[in-house]
């Protein structure tokens, strides 16, 4: 693979997750959250994927996002008010900037009028609506130029008060290669207080033997402030790795001779910015007084080394966002651990393999403890205690293993802002989304299925379960609609809910478009629960005419069948007026689950620990018989549905006797309680998860399968399938003997 190509993936990649920090501050800042720590992480979001589109002269990507990073800019100076207004404007450029950076990883194409229009509104924020350092540039947005910011130095510098930081700086060529300033880190220190700056220009070549794509330049900065070490250190963070930087304390007086020469005094620009072409000029003066050898022409006069961006290197490397290590507090310069915890990029086949490896280590290693039971070793033998500690090794390294798969949804609930924010403007609706269990944990393979599903759900809430701002004011509701996306663990499974706080199903007038289409018959007598079912059927639609949005009859369907295609359910609960919630429920697809292992007619079977409450014998007495093979159980003076395994399982035509049997009381997702009756317990163990459906098929009331210790395959219960076909073929049964009463 040719190794540019490598880094410009790697560079994507790292602007995708920029995009979400940059999305997810903004949010917070729109929320309220409007600190200074909060502004500058979104600035530098934006600040890192300029400066990486420099080294692969992205242009188009590069000049929207320094009219972008020149507005967030203002922001932190504390120029621009963080406005609604401002903000909104800024979460529509994130928008585009994100489309810019699709556009550059794809080869696609922006829509360059709606760019222009956006970057003149961005400029438009400024205190002097639109006349930044772009100013010159009238017929195109984009051509623009570093310019150093220029301030009348004070008239007389500032005392040095308390301790500080001497920052010796020399960048590298690389530094200006991927777009970076040296005007802007020391304006950037300027920020943190008083500075005292010498730029060292000895080592500039003559002009025939300059490189222009060199640095020679370097600079003493003395920093008088209260600011640590860290802090001074953040403002090197995006060219750590392209230059030399040395940072030691300083301590003086008021009046004291910590500082420069007097004769020697440098430009000083307490706490504002920096007069960088008197710097400029004295790096000249410093190349014209240095005395040539005889045989040297005199040389003409050298420029100074450019504060603009040099042009940028296609071949050079990606930057990165990580922060240089600061130096011991003992001044020995043995590098502090670095707070933020450090990551490595691997390809996923590896991961895959890796975990398919350590499913089989743990199979393994269950076939070898029972071959040890059944040679009759003592439990307390050497054999037996080194086969436990095995086991626990095992079981951590597996958990280990599992969790570099996992990741949380949060990159998946990270798009859907901008989805409420498009559809609300189409829909004219004013929506807020609120997210929960951003944390949760998912696997991989899940994550990256998730979001077609999650977007047609959204849009529907928006366009079909709010209503109009004039009807929620009519119902007494507030103007804005509310759409909550949630996801959590429950009983071993993943449940991501998306709920609006609309008017609810319309059932009557669902049912009614369904007969008309003829997707059922007129008189199909219904339940609330099947009338709500009916908007998942292929070509369903509420809608009147067909828009950008919906109409179209292929939403709700799709969503059924991608969540079905994870091995996964979706359920509607809706009350008329209040709202609607949709609830998917998804298993671990790739996961250790600890089960309990049961025996049914013969076979062996595990159920998912998770969603047992308890196990129990049943008594005669509490088994009541409610016609046909329906039968339930009493358990604390609650009457609980009975269910036969082996009859839902088709394992057996008649039902066993309750009392020959155990009953494993369970609780489902819903919070629905029942007794399922299995012939005996063999006992709990950690199981690994085989995808039954992409090795035979998907089974009815069967989740998974896996590998017992013997090498047999066992299959793992669906708990909640199971229940609800039981109930299921309970209800035709009685209607069928209703049927043949009447």
């Amino acid at each position: 693979m040719d190794p540019l190509a490598a880094i410009r993936d790697t560079f994507f990649q790292e602007c995708e997750e920029q995009l979400a920090e940059l999305e997810s501050g903004l949010l917070a800042m729109e929320a309220g959250d409007t600190d200074s720590e909060t502004i500058n992480a979104v600035f530098r979001a934006v600040h890192s994927i300029k400066g990486g589109a420099g080294a692969f002269s992205l242009d188009a990507l590069v000049r929207f996002a320094h009219v972008f990073e020149t507005a967030l800019d203002e922001m932190r100076s504390g120029r621009l008010a963080p406005s609604q207004d401002a903000l909104k404007v800024m979460l529509r450029a994130s928008d585009v900037l994100a489309d810019h950076v699709r556009a550059a990883r794809d080869d696609g194409a922006v829509d360059e009028a709606h760019t222009a229009a956006l970057a003149e509104e961005l400029k438009a924020l400024g205190p002097d609506g639109g006349a930044d350092a772009d100013e010159g540039s009238e017929d195109d947005w984009g051509d623009f130029e570093f310019k150093p910011m220029s301030v009348d130095a004070p008239d007389e510098p500032a005392p040095m008060v308390g301790g500080g930081w001497r920052v010796a700086f020399k960048p590298r060529a690389d530094l200006y290669a991927k777009a970076n300033e040296t005007a802007l880190l020391l304006r950037e220190l300027g920020r943190l207080g008083a500075i005292e700056v010498e730029c060292d220009a000895s080592a500039l070549p003559s002009l025939a033997d300059i490189d222009p794509e060199a640095a020679y330049l370097a600079w003493t900065v003395t920093l008088t402030s209260d600011a640590d070490e860290t802090s001074v250190r953040e403002v090197f963070e995006f060219v750590d790795g392209d230059c030399e930087l040395e940072i030691t304390g300083l301590q003086t007086d008021v009046g004291g001779g910590a500082g420069p020469d007097a004769g020697d005094a440098p430009e000083q620009v307490p706490g504002g910015d920096l007069d960088i072409s008197a710097l400029l000029a004295r790096a000249q003066a410093a190349a014209d007084s240095r005395p040539s050898s005889p045989a040297e022409a005199i040389p003409e006069p050298v420029p100074a080394e450019p504060v603009a961006a040099a042009p940028a290197i296609a071949s050079a490397p990606v930057a990165t966002a990580t922060a240089a290590e600061p130096a011991s507090p003992d001044g020995q310069g043995q590098p502090r651990k670095s707070e933020a915890g450090a990551t490595i990029r691997v390809d996923l086949e590896r991961v895959d393999r890796l975990i398919d490896l350590v499913g089989e280590l743990v199979i393994n290693q269950a076939m070898l403890s029972q071959r040890v039971m059944e040679a009759g070793f003592a439990r307390a033998s050497g054999v037996a205690m080194g086969l436990d500690e095995l086991e626990q090794l095992t079981r951590e390294i597996q958990d280990s293993v599992m969790a570099i798969r996992a990741q949380p949804v949060k990159s998946v609930f990270q798009r859907m802002p901008r989805l409420v924010r498009e559809v609300g403007a189409m829909t004219g609706k004013p929506v807020r989304l609120v997210t929960e269990g951003e944390g949760t944990e998912v696997d991989k393979t899940v994550i990256e299925r998730l979001a077609d599903p999650l977007t047609h759900m959204i849009r529907n809430a928006i366009d079909h379960g709010l209503e109009s701002p004039e009807k929620r004011a009519a119902a007494g509701k507030a103007a804005e609609g509310v759409v909550r996306l949630s996801a959590a663990h429950r009983s071993g499974r993943i449940v991501i809910e998306v709920a609006d706080d609309g008017g609810g199903i319309n059932r009557e007038r669902v049912k009614s478009i369904a007969v008309e289409r003829g997707l059922i018959a007129a008189d199909a007598p219904l339940s609330d629960e099947e009338i709500d079912n009916l908007i998942f059927m292929p070509g369903f639609s509420t809608a009147s005419e067909v828009s950008d949005i919906s109409g179209r009859g292929v939403g709700m369907d799709v969503v059924k069948r991608s969540i079905q295609a994870l091995g996964g359910r979706i359920a509607i609960s809706s009350r008329p007026g209040k709202g609607s919630t949709f609830t998917m429920s998804l298993p671990l697809t790739l996961a250790v689950l600890d089960g309990m292992v049961v025996s049914v007619a013969g076979q062996t079977l595990v159920a998912p620990i998770t969603a047992i409450v308890e196990s129990l014998q049943p008594k005669a007495s509490d088994v009541h018989s409610l016609g046909g093979h329906s039968r339930v159980i009493m358990i604390r003076d609650t009457y609980i549905p009975l269910i036969d395994v082996g009859m839902a399982l088709n394992y057996r035509a008649t039902p066993m006797d309750a009392t020959q049997g155990v009953a494993l009381l369970i609780e489902g997702e819903g919070g629905a309680r029942a007794a399922l009756l299995v012939d005996a317990i063999q006992g709990q163990r950690q199981v690994v998860i085989k995808s039954l459906e992409a090795n035979y098929r998907q089974v009815p009331g069967v989740a998974a399968a896996t590998i017992l210790g013997d090498g047999r395959v066992a299959l793992i219960l669906d708990i909640d399938t199971i229940v609800a076909v039981s109930r299921g073929a309970d209800s035709v049964r009685a209607e069928k003997r209703l049927a043949a009463a009447g």
